[in-house]
């Protein structure tokens, strides 16, 4: 049996949270908390929808465990939900993984971040493992994984140790931007730029509505290293018309290793030393962040710019 707790955070996708419990139900873990979000108010498609997930989560979580549930009466967003949920699971327990409704893991995804969650717990320099790697593969990366400072949220891992310095408020962003904090992490004014008007819209208008990018400054500003595997190990399924904020696009997570028994992550082959993949990172903030139009883009300037750095990406693989 799998000894390392599992968080499954769920709202109002019954097909998909089934699909993730069928992924977690290959390990058989020992411990699961499930918290899921409450209706929208006066709007019974949702309330329909929130009770098929529940009832879904209650007939499909059907081995022997300890089963601990956070069911919200009320609906609290993005925002409130999940970073509460993750509260809760570090509450009661020191390490664990994450998965969220929309998030297929491939079973090798379980034993790596147990793996590693026993292997650097003590490590001060690193706060969390992901499933997530956007290249998927590539023989460029010499080890079974990398570090880098930029967290990836489809399917992670941390420790308690870490969360206890989340703040979904960031409350002390005025005074940090005024002491220009993001010039100590960022090499380029594009990037200062976008981290800064990010970091201004969730101090100042609360938005996006979202928990990750205030536990990725976290990480940013305590220089928390993500671990991330060689192989992308987690299949986003969520790109589509029942999503919070992925409408547009597509996830890029369909790696063949995903459809294999093994993906090949084992056995594991560990750097010799910690250090941050900077060129890896470089790509990822091109790709992901400063180089990618997340608040505000024409459908043409979209397509251009995913081309582009497709292009960028396949000469760096």
């Amino acid at each position: 049996m799998f000894n390392t707790p599992i968080l499954l955070i769920a709202w109002n996708r019954p097909e998909k949270v089934s699909k993730v419990i069928n992924a977690i139900k290959k390990i058989t873990p020992n411990k699961i908390y499930i918290a899921c979000d409450g209706p929208i108010p006066n709007n019974e498609l949702n309330q329909l929808k929130v009770n098929e997930t529940r009832s879904t989560i209650n007939k499909e979580i059907n081995w022997k465990c300890k089963l601990k549930k956070y069911y919200r009466k009320k609906n609290y967003g993005c925002k409130i939900a999940v970073s509460d949920a993750i509260t809760w699971f570090f509450k009661n327990e020191t390490s664990g993984i994450i998965l969220e409704d929309d998030c297929v893991p491939h079973i090798d995804f379980f034993y790596f971040c147990e793996e590693m969650l026993e292997k650097y717990k003590n490590d001060e320099r690193v706060w969390c493992i992901s499933a997530h790697n956007i290249f998927r593969g590539s023989n460029k990366i010499k080890f079974s994984y990398y570090f880098s400072k930029y967290f990836r949220c489809w399917g992670w891992a941390t420790w308690s140790r870490c969360w206890k310095r989340y703040d979904r408020d960031i409350k002390d962003w005025p005074n940090l931007k005024k002491q220009k904090i993001l010039e100590n992490i960022f090499d380029t004014k594009k990037e200062i730029n976008f981290w800064e008007k990010t970091f201004d819209g969730l101090f100042y208008k609360s938005f996006p509505n979202t928990w990750d990018y205030q536990w990725t400054y976290a990480c940013l500003l305590n220089s928390g290293l993500t671990i991330i595997p060689r192989i992308n190990l987690i299949s986003n399924i969520g790109f589509d018309k029942e999503a919070t904020h992925t409408f547009i696009g597509e996830s890029g997570t369909n790696n063949k290793e995903l459809n294999f028994k093994k993906s090949g992550i084992f056995p594991l082959l560990h750097p010799d030393k910690i250090y941050r993949n900077k060129k890896a990172d470089k790509i990822v903030e091109a790709l992901c962040y400063s180089g990618y139009p997340i608040f505000s883009f024409s459908y043409m300037k979209f397509f251009i710019k995913k081309i582009y750095f497709k292009i960028k990406l396949y000469f760096w693989l």
